[in-house]
């Protein structure tokens, strides 16, 4: 059995644990976040949700990808909202156009503690399924290879197309700098079947995202 490998985030970003403090509300600054959706000209509108300090529901693609759940709206934070439709780019490129979601807004605790997980306040979305009309849909628990990678070499040498396509996009989006924590089947089992994506509050965001090039 491959040993598990966690990805770590670039050092100018902010690495902390999934299960930080809740995050303070931003002032002002949340304004300045829903301006940055209008200049995208992402489809939402501003809803209410408990302990979600800049709530928005998704009612369009971000990024050029169609987010969808069989049970869900996708209401997240505004913040993540944005990081989303600025990683779109990076799964255009890979030939994805649309993807899958279970818990993006969810009340709980991380598991095993008592501590509310980042998804109680919109910050957090678990991402299960990539598709699009050359790869198919790619499911995480079944297409993505454990154990590739280090410090060094962050893609390995998977040994499919799609696993190729899903490790890919795991280090852009690590690299990217637009998310706080990125978590894939190699952390722990109970992220056998999805990636993790964690955005930072946007009032604790220095910048949009890394100046890093993209993985070619």
């Amino acid at each position: 059995m491959r040993a598990l490998v966690v990805i770590p985030l670039l050092a100018s970003s902010t690495v902390a644990a999934a299960d930080d403090a809740p995050p303070k509300p931003a002032g002002p600054a949340l304004g300045a976040c829903t301006k940055e959706l209008d200049a995208r000209k992402v489809s939402y509108r501003r809803v209410q949700r408990e302990g979600v300090a800049n709530a928005v529901e998704v009612l369009g693609p971000l990024g050029g990808i169609a987010m969808t759940s069989p049970d869900m709206a996708l209401v997240i934070d505004c913040s993540l909202a944005v990081s989303l439709d600025e990683a779109g780019r990076y799964l255009r490129g890979l030939g994805f156009d649309k993807a899958t979601f279970s818990s993006a807004y969810s009340v709980r605790n991380v598991r095993g503690t008592n501590r509310p997980s980042k998804h109680s306040f919109g910050l957090a979305i678990d991402v299960h399924t990539f598709g699009g009309p050359d790869l198919g849909t790619l499911t995480i628990d079944r297409d993505y290879e454990q154990g590739l990678g280090n410090e060094v070499d962050c893609l390995g040498k998977p040994l499919t197309q799609g696993g190729a396509a899903l490790k890919v996009l795991q280090c852009q989006l690590v690299r990217s700098g637009l998310f706080h924590l990125v978590l894939s089947p190699d952390y722990d089992d109970a992220h056998h079947d999805h990636f993790h994506l964690e955005a930072a509050p946007w009032g604790q965001r220095t910048q949009l995202r890394s100046a890093q090039p993209a993985i070619h």
